[in-house]
């Protein structure tokens, strides 16, 4: 922010974290927004740039900022999923944007630079994950992040308490439901025959590619 703040052509108008962002109501009047797509210290979903880009999109009354999304996780396909259900108008790799000259030329000259969010790299593991054309990947995050089950289902079966009752049956119908998520079976990535709603496997599964920061993205 510091070379945003440094150059006469640009007004900076705030600069907070995550939460407040989400809180904050002044988009009237700003024309570009830089987010931070993670947080690296987050229990549960450790991209919530994407809440805030969604914030953005469905609060703002007038025309529409410019959505920057800068990320140290470019390769990241849930993360690319993500914010292009979103509505991110360029995603950047932290690093090509540390330059000051060329962080003030994507905000002022925008035409200059590719848009949009590039495809997800591995379109047949995200079916294979049970994210079809009806699914709801945000939907899903929100109601694990919603319910504490992040770190439930980032420490594989073992974290379950009585992982055989009604209570998990439920979860599993209740967490695919919410998001749209089909069953799958791990490793044919077929539909598994007799079995309707996502094995609590593939629920983790989907939740670290769609939630969760891996080293090498």
């Amino acid at each position: 922010m510091q070379a945003l703040a440094g150059s006469p052509a640009v007004e900076v108008v705030a600069a907070f974290g995550h939460d407040d962002a989400l809180a904050w109501g002044g988009w009237v009047g700003v024309d570009v927004v830089i987010v931070d797509a993670a947080d690296e210290a987050r229990a549960g979903d450790q991209f919530p740039g994407v809440a805030v880009v969604r914030r953005i999109r469905h609060a703002h009354p007038g025309p529409r900022p410019l959505v920057v999304v800068v990320t140290g996780h470019y390769l990241h396909d849930g993360l690319r999923h993500r914010m292009a259900a979103a509505g991110a108008d360029f995603y950047f790799l932290r690093s090509d944007l540390r330059a000051s000259e060329v962080l003030i030329d994507v905000v002022l000259h925008p035409e200059r630079h590719r848009r949009g969010v590039p495809e997800v790299a591995g379109a047949d593991a995200r079916r294979a994950l049970g994210v079809g054309t009806r699914s709801d990947v945000e939907a899903f995050v929100g109601w694990v992040d919603g319910h504490s089950l992040g770190p439930v289902l980032a420490g594989g079966a073992g974290a379950r308490h009585d992982p055989r009752s009604r209570r998990w049956a439920r979860l599993r119908r209740d967490a695919a439901g919410a998001g749209g998520i089909d069953a799958r079976n791990a490793t044919t990535g077929e539909a598994p025959l007799g079995q309707s709603s996502p094995s609590i496997r593939q629920l983790a599964r989907l939740w670290e590619w769609a939630a969760r920061i891996r080293p090498h993205d």
